[in-house]
């Protein structure tokens, strides 16, 4: 009998890990794509900044930046799937107890880079540094919630 219970003990437990590591393993690949398409929308807003900040000639650039900005924006909820929050991710767990807080942040975002986009279309620089900043805030706003701090 106790040759019994040590065997399902050891089964419960090796199911276990092999659950706690197959979730890990699943997580590592999303949260690698993730910290990429963030890091790719950061380079484009770090790339509108220097065009506006230092005056460059590369003005045409930036309806390709803010393209980008929206369209990975678009993406963002479904790199977020349940259970993707173990790893190596700055990911709050708030992110999952409160989706739909973070839904709403995420689609503040998608909204105002969608305005960045036609506002650059227009060329007028001067609206498109205030719709910056406004996309920036939504950028700011989920980071501060839903994101740890470095």
């Amino acid at each position: 009998m106790k040759q019994i219970k040590k065997v399902a003990a050891l089964t419960v437990l090796l199911s276990f890990c092999f659950f706690v590591s197959s979730s890990l393993a699943d997580s590592e690949g999303i949260i690698k794509y993730r910290k990429n398409v963030m890091k790719s929308s950061g380079g484009h807003m770090g790339a509108i900044v220097d065009i506006l900040k230092n005056d460059l000639p590369l003005q045409a650039h930036i309806l390709d930046h803010a393209r980008s900005i929206n369209q990975n924006s678009k993406m963002i909820l479904e790199m977020f799937p349940i259970g993707s929050g173990l790893g190596d991710t700055k990911a709050k767990p708030a992110i999952w107890e409160n989706w739909s807080k973070y839904e709403s942040a995420v689609n503040a975002f998608v909204r105002e880079s969608s305005k960045l986009v036609k506002v650059a279309e227009s060329g007028d620089m001067k609206a498109l540094a205030k719709q910056f900043r406004a996309t920036g805030k939504t950028c700011g706003g989920c980071h501060k919630n839903f994101r740890e701090r470095e």
